[in-house]
């Protein structure tokens, strides 16, 4: 396993935990990575109301991050997750998933 896939291996593993504060972080990192390997990881952390998210305030910005990282993915798969998110019952995850779908795929840029 090469050290960026390990990498990866690792965000993906920390995405789905709770117990600490970097799931924006992470999820910010994956969509610069692009890794298909993310996509559920990804799509699954969408949904979930982690505490400390909805306490600051920033749980919105975290829905919003994961659409633009599949997006950003780029695959069938990621597509699909998106298409998914546009009929969640949750009323910003659909308009979230709209967004993502309106931009997949969605290129990196390097600066």
């Amino acid at each position: 396993m090469t050290e960026g896939k390990a990498r990866v291996v690792v965000l993906i593993e920390l995405l789905g935990r709770s117990g600490h504060e970097r799931h924006e972080d992470i999820v910010f990192e994956l969509g610069l990575i692009g890794d298909p390997a993310a996509v559920s990881a990804v799509e699954k952390a969408a949904g979930e109301p982690f505490p400390y998210l909805e306490e600051w305030g920033n749980l919105r910005e975290f829905q919003r991050k994961c659409a633009y990282t599949l997006a950003r993915i780029g695959t069938v798969e990621s597509r699909a997750a998106l298409e998914r998110m546009t009929g969640h019952a949750d009323p910003n995850l659909r308009e979230y998933g709209q967004e993502g779908l309106a931009r997949w795929p969605l290129p990196f840029k390097a600066r």
